[in-house]
């Protein structure tokens, strides 16, 4: 399918679609059985290599991914859930329990290990982190998410979000269209989260308003560091459900892109 908004970025990374289904997708790449990583990895590979890549609940490795997909709060108990608030903060030195920390890290790869005992720092401490996980949007449906290319849509086939891949330039004039039509500048989230939950429920949480509003990310340095092989480190994502794809798409016919701005710091057509 061909969308106007994607013809007038002309961008290096045109943008992806995410598809929940209950249906195994035969042509995705995914991980080996009994495998995961991190999603950011697959995904950055629809972006950049254009290839329809897949995640489903067998490859859940982490509380993240789980949340993020939309996959339940990814938790089998609370100490599950203190353990993740203390690698979001400052690793051990927001333990409650160092030795009992440090204790669960000691048969995991050593780099691994030393990421957990610093702490990923999303959050300032513990007690932040925590509310943060708390306060997560939550959903439970579907057995696998895909994410393809936009081009690869179907005739009539309807994706859940879209996902843009922007330069400075570009992200500029899709918050520009984005905030044209709204009496109110407060026009784009950027949650305190992974960029898989970015992307994923808190994109889901956006379908539920009445407008509204495109997502930001990563905000995480983990997230970059498996994306980075395929997207240069300048550029940022902007998901946003359909609906306002679909909307900007439309206003983007009689916007920023047809004027003499667009031709001195766009790319061209």
């Amino acid at each position: 399918m061909q969308f106007n908004i994607v013809k007038e970025l002309n961008g290096e990374f045109d943008p992806i679609v995410l598809i929940k289904t209950d249906e195994k997708p035969a042509d995705a790449t995914m991980p080996k059985p009994g495998r995961g990583g991190c999603v950011m990895a697959f995904v950055s590979q629809t972006i950049a290599k254009r290839k329809v890549t897949a995640f489903g609940r067998e490859n859940i490795t982490c509380g993240g991914i789980a949340t993020g997909m939309g996959w339940g709060d990814g938790f089998n108990s609370p100490e599950d859930m203190e353990f993740q608030a203390t690698f979001l903060s400052l690793g051990q030195d927001s333990a409650k329990n160092k030795d009992e920390y440090l204790k669960k890290l000691e048969n995991r790869p050593k780099n691994v290990a030393e990421m957990f005992r610093e702490g990923e720092r999303i959050y300032c401490d513990f007690d932040t982190a925590l509310a943060h996980i708390k306060n997560r949007p939550i959903y439970d449906d579907k057995e696998y998410v895909v994410f393809k290319p936009i081009e690869m849509l179907s005739e009539g086939e309807i994706p859940d979000s879209v996902i843009f891949t922007l330069d400075a330039m570009e992200l500029s004039a899709v918050l520009q269209l984005n905030g044209s039509f709204r009496s109110e500048n407060a026009s784009v989230i950027t949650p305190q989260a992974s960029a898989c939950q970015a992307i994923g429920s808190f994109t889901f949480q956006q379908q539920e308003e009445e407008i509204p509003s495109p997502v930001l990310s990563p905000l995480d340095f983990a997230a970059r560091r498996h994306m980075k092989h395929f997207i240069p480190n300048e550029y940022m994502c902007l998901s946003m459900p359909w609906e306002l794809f679909l909307k900007l798409d439309e206003l983007s016919k009689n916007s920023v892109f047809q004027t003499d701005f667009w031709k001195e710091f766009g790319n061209g057509v």
